[in-house]
């Protein structure tokens, strides 16, 4: 990192550059409000570039099912919107679920549905023409969403980070930030490599680094750590399975790795499963052999044809999980001019461009008519007012 911009004339500062920082540097700029944007290493590198970037609508609540919707049509929109090309796969999404969570997917989809989300429910004996070589074993509920698919987390972040510096906003990486000031219970702006910035708004959206650049701030995050591991297969002379798939069947997921080769398949575990609980500090990076072997047996159980699957290679991410799988948004009470943007618990990526409008509608004083940001509210815990999931734990 050059030496940072005098920046004395800032109005915020948004510490961390993945897909939430990213956002909210470019709604703030798009409303010609200045700001800088600080990355402790590379814009979309961490855990927004290692998210498996699978874009679906089935969600447990309404608002979140809404910023589903708001996200999905701005990745689609990129192109127009940033001037950039495109970054969102339209491959369409399915769900396969076993018959435990049969009646909960119907219940879903019929609120999903309310909420102005398209699916249609899939007859098993016509699933083979849309996953080809799919076992029905277990299999009890299917449903389809065709505007559903993926995109690319890295590029997408990328393009609203350079859309923010075409408006005026400034960006570094490379700018760990160590310090959040506080005087008097209100932000006075963020020290970083030895420099003060002064401010006197903060968006924290830092992921797994925000509960310790919380606490310089006084603030406790109710945040733990998960370690999180995908696979990237090549799939040889059989075609990947052509869209993003969610098989509550087998607490797995897959998509095309469309971005980056015709062959490749990402797959990773979903909920249930057990979790390895770390810090950023003793986090190990390295792609385990028992979890290769794991998720290459549930897959190839499905998909029997690509048992000659062959490991490319894969990534090891964090989840910033909250007590209820949801996201921290907005103000912190007991810091004047310290809002949050962070706690994604491995959700974020696919509702990136609806909290970033979120969270800079507080601060303009614009909120945004699709969720209300106080349910998000760092206090929620407190309160006794959580978000419930359908089906429990991540499955959010």
């Amino acid at each position: 990192m050059t030496d940072l911009h005098d920046e004395t004339g800032t109005a915020v500062v948004i510490v961390g550059g993945g897909i939430l920082g990213a956002v909210t540097a470019w709604e703030l700029a798009y409303a010609r409000v200045p700001c800088i944007l600080l990355e402790s290493m590379r814009f979309g590198q961490e855990s927004t570039g290692k998210s498996a970037a699978i874009v679906r609508m089935h969600y447990s609540n309404p608002q979140v099912v809404r910023m589903a919707l708001r996200s999905r049509q701005a990745f689609n929109d990129i192109p127009e919107l940033l001037g950039v090309d495109p970054v969102y796969n339209r491959t369409g999404w399915i769900f396969l679920v076993d018959e435990h969570d049969r009646e909960n997917a119907i219940t879903n989809r019929a609120m999903q549905t309310a909420e102005g989300s398209h699916s249609v429910e899939v007859p098993l004996d016509e699933l083979g023409e849309y996953l080809p070589g799919l076992s029905l074993d277990g299999i009890t509920y299917a449903l389809f969403e065709e505007d559903s698919g993926s995109a690319d987390p890295s590029a997408t972040t990328a393009a609203y980070v350079s859309a923010a510096r075409r408006l005026g906003a400034y960006a570094y990486e490379h700018a760990r930030v160590t310090e959040i000031l506080v005087e008097g219970g209100a932000v006075k702006g963020v020290r970083v490599k030895g420099q003060v910035i002064a401010c006197e708004t903060v968006v924290l959206a830092a992921g797994g680094w925000s509960p310790a650049l919380a606490r310089t701030a006084g603030v406790d995050l109710p945040i733990r750590l998960t370690r999180e591991q995908d696979v990237v297969f090549h799939t040889g002379a059989e075609a990947p399975p052509p869209m993003s798939v969610s098989a509550q069947v087998d607490r797995t997921y897959m998509r095309p790795l469309i971005e980056e080769g015709s062959s490749l398949l990402l797959v990773g575990r979903g909920f249930p499963k057990p979790y390895d609980y770390v810090t950023t500090d003793d986090c190990n990076w390295d792609l385990d052999q028992v979890f290769i072997d794991d998720v290459r047996t549930r897959l190839t159980e499905r998909f029997p044809a690509l048992r000659e699957l062959r490991l490319r290679d894969g990534r090891v991410g964090l989840y910033s999980v909250t007590p209820d799988w949801h996201p921290l948004l907005g103000p912190v009470n007991e810091v004047e001019g310290l809002h949050l943007a962070t706690g994604g618990s491995g959700h974020c990526f696919k509702l990136g461009p609806a909290i970033g409008a979120m969270v800079a509608g507080t601060i303009l004083g614009t909120p945004v008519d699709y969720a209300d940001i106080r349910d998000f509210r760092l206090g929620r815990f407190a309160a006794g007012e959580t978000f419930q999931s359908t089906y429990g734990g991540n499955r959010a």
